[in-house]
């Protein structure tokens, strides 16, 4: 039976070296976990980025014709009209939203007293907010009633800029002199989305703006159980069929599908999560070595111990043990050490990220339960297998081999 006293004596009177081992596996498993949470941080930004979208979302955005066909020439430029927007609603029972995106160009938005010329304004419909879920800061988004009113939807920064962080819903601004109505403000985003300088419209509005039928880009949602690549795909016949383009026009239209991205975002950071494992791994495996030869070392200062304790009736496996939970204690504590020394830098980190950087939540580190728990049972493992070999090299020292050891 190991006393506990005795081990955390016996690691006492050997405390440099234990020390010694012990800064190795502490740098080792901060850096672990310092190197994880990098990369969860990462990749919890990515999906961030995406959180604006369904995740069942296709952006389509014409492109000019690259091969001459029934109803194009080589170079003519492809464009979408309302009424293939109708079309593509009533043939496709797969999708659950849809809507134009026009933009306007415009020199300024203006209140009664300012103006910005830094914004991008975008003729949509009711369904557009479905599909690009945006969060509302006040007031609401568009229905069904709203197609020729004068209302708009400002972005946070817009809003920010023209009223001074005043509440300016039901307020009005200006665009070529025609006063709109505010009915909502959009949340504040973050670094890589960039929707708080963006305006909604009304669709007819924006045509009527814009003296154009036409557009170039329209955006929908599918319905859960739709597979996105497949409807992409048909989707891109159906629209070369109507508008009499060659279907292996690499450069008449051009798709964003969200989910594939996503997936294919999250296939990368996978990877860079389980490359920064192997280094962070790398590093612990380096302590564990260190343990192990701190452990060596220790053991050969002690044969004479081993042996009176064996010469007093101890079996080898209680002597193999004992040298076993010593290892597994000084990689345990070290660990730990380790473990609060990198959430102690994550937050430091964080905080300095929030300071410098605002609303940026793509660069925060991120630790959750599993790695934590995965980070200990690492220790564990790596406690053990240090001390194994030394462990039974203790527990094979014999009672003569002590007393020589005395007299020397």
């Amino acid at each position: 039976m190991v006393q506990t006293p005795e081990v955390l004596s016996a690691i006492y009177k050997n405390k440099n070296k234990s020390i010694i081992a012990g800064i190795t596996v502490a740098w080792g498993i901060m850096l672990l976990i310092v190197l994880v949470g990098t990369g969860k941080g990462l990749q919890n930004g990515v999906k961030k980025i995406f959180s604006d979208y369904t995740i069942k979302t296709i952006e389509v955005y014409s492109g000019e014709a690259s091969i001459s066909d029934i109803n194009v020439n080589k170079g003519d430029v492809i464009s979408f009209n309302m009424l293939d927007i109708k079309n593509i609603s009533t043939n496709f029972d797969n999708i659950e939203n849809i809507s134009p995106v026009i933009d306007v160009q415009l020199p300024n938005i203006s209140s009664e007293r300012k103006s910005i010329n830094h914004f991008s304004l975008k003729g949509i419909n009711e369904s557009y907010f479905k599909i690009k879920t945006l969060k509302l800061n006040k007031g609401r988004t568009f229905n069904s009633r709203d197609v020729n009113r004068k209302v708009i939807v400002l972005g946070y920064d817009i809003a920010k800029n023209l009223f001074n962080n005043v509440n300016s819903v039901g307020r009005i601004v200006f665009l070529n002199n025609i006063g709109y109505k505010i009915i909502g403000v959009i949340e504040k985003d973050n670094l890589f989305n960039n929707s708080g300088f963006n305006a909604y419209i009304p669709y007819e509005n924006a045509l009527n703006i814009t003296s154009k039928t036409k557009f170039d880009e329209f955006v929908l949602s599918l319905k859960t159980k739709v597979n996105t690549e497949e409807f992409q795909k048909t989707l891109k016949v159906y629209l070369s069929n109507k508008k009499g383009i060659n279907p292996q026009d690499k450069t008449a239209f051009f798709f964003n599908n969200i989910e594939n991205t996503l997936k294919s975002f999250n296939t990368l950071f996978n990877a860079i999560n389980l490359f920064l494992w192997f280094i962070g791994v790398s590093f612990l495996v380096s302590g564990m070595l260190s343990i192990f030869n701190i452990m060596t070392v220790i053991v050969k200062d002690r044969i004479g111990e081993f042996g009176i304790r064996k010469a007093l009736g101890a079996t080898p496996f209680s002597i193999q043990i004992m040298v076993l939970v010593e290892s597994l204690i000084i990689t345990l504590v070290s660990g730990i050490i380790g473990l609060i020394i990198g959430f102690i830098l994550i937050y430091l980190i964080n905080l300095y990220i929030k300071i410098a950087g605002g609303n940026n939540e793509f660069l925060i580190l991120d630790i959750n339960i599993y790695i934590i728990l995965s980070a200990i049972i690492l220790l564990i493992i790596s406690g053990c297998v240090a001390g194994i070999i030394p462990a039974r090299k203790a527990s094979k020292v014999l009672p003569i081999e002590a007393l020589r050891e005395l007299n020397n």
